[in-house]
């Protein structure tokens, strides 16, 4: 396994450089290049098309669960392809809450249209956070862009718990949180993310089941690295408080957890890929491209 640190700056004026497809050649082993100081590697010298020998997979791994978020460049690959990688890492189930490609239930299509203008995952979070064990990860393919807009965010919790202090670990040491999905249509008010009263009310009806209890650190499985583990979207307070009581702390951790220092951010081509590993990282994908399409496929590593 080869390490560098240098970077290919490309312009991003015109429409977004589309993926070009590469002649089929045996995969050798991977160039890793660093995104951040603590989050985030990008992985060139792989052709996802092909077979992944089982040492480049392992190298993969290791950055995937050390960085929080592997990400891939000009990958032209069709459907089967993208489940054949992430099958790599495990069971890949049927996808939930997602329109699903057509003949691949497994990959669910994240769609934004030009009239709409809520996302999926316009805010920090971590994936079904509020089931009892959620994903390790997910693999996540560009297949329209905007001309320009629509980056994703991606925050390492493994990072954001070294930098507390001391006291503050142990305090949090003994702590649990609730996690709910209904939290995310009450946790953000913004104008374009803000539900109506009655579908407010319905959406905590179909998911008032939909909640569950973790500890606010964690232990990560592969690495051992403690992690910290709460997010804004899903975390609605601390088991035995109430959210009142609970706020002020989440609002630190969520503040502290996010700081530029612990994160990294992915400007999507047609073609990239962005692999991250949901026991440690949050992620964001930013709204800021009303008007224009986006199309992302998603395939889920159960955990």
């Amino acid at each position: 396994m080869r390490t560098t640190t240098g970077t290919r700056v490309r312009s991003r004026t015109g429409p977004r450089a589309r993926a070009r497809p590469r002649a089929a050649i045996p995969n050798a082993a991977p160039v890793l290049r660093p995104m951040s100081a603590t989050t985030g590697m990008e992985v060139a010298g792989v052709d996802l098309r092909q077979p992944l020998p089982e040492e480049t997979t392992r190298a993969i791994r290791r950055a995937l669960c050390e960085w929080g978020v592997v990400t891939f460049r000009d990958q032209a690959i069709a459907p089967a392809q993208h489940l054949a990688f992430a099958r790599r890492f495990g069971e890949v189930p049927p996808s939930e809450f997602l329109v699903t490609a057509p003949g691949f239930p497994q990959i669910g299509e994240i769609r934004k249209e030009p009239d709409q203008t809520r996302n999926v995952g316009g805010n920090w979070h971590s994936d079904h956070s509020f089931d009892p064990v959620p994903p390790l990860g997910a693999v996540l393919y560009a297949r329209e862009l905007p001309a320009r807009g629509g980056d994703t965010l991606f925050a390492n919790m493994a990072a954001a718990y070294d930098s507390l202090s001391d006291g503050l670990r142990e305090t949090l040491s003994s702590l649990r949180a609730v996690h709910a999905k209904r939290n995310a249509f009450h946790a953000d008010d913004r104008p374009e993310r803000r539900p109506s009263a009655a579908q407010r009310a319905r959406f905590d009806e179909e998911y008032a089941g939909r909640e569950c209890v973790h500890p606010v650190i964690t232990t990560h499985p592969e690495t051992g690295r403690r992690v910290l583990f709460v997010n804004p979207t899903y975390t609605v307070r601390f088991e035995g408080w109430t959210g009142r009581e609970s706020a002020p702390l989440l609002q630190y951790l969520h503040a502290h957890a996010t700081r530029p220092e612990n994160t990294c951010r992915f400007q999507w081509r047609e073609g990239s890929i962005a692999f991250w590993d949901n026991r440690t990282a949050l992620h964001y994908a930013l709204n800021d491209y009303h008007g224009a399409r986006r199309l992302m496929h998603r395939a889920v590593v159960a955990g």
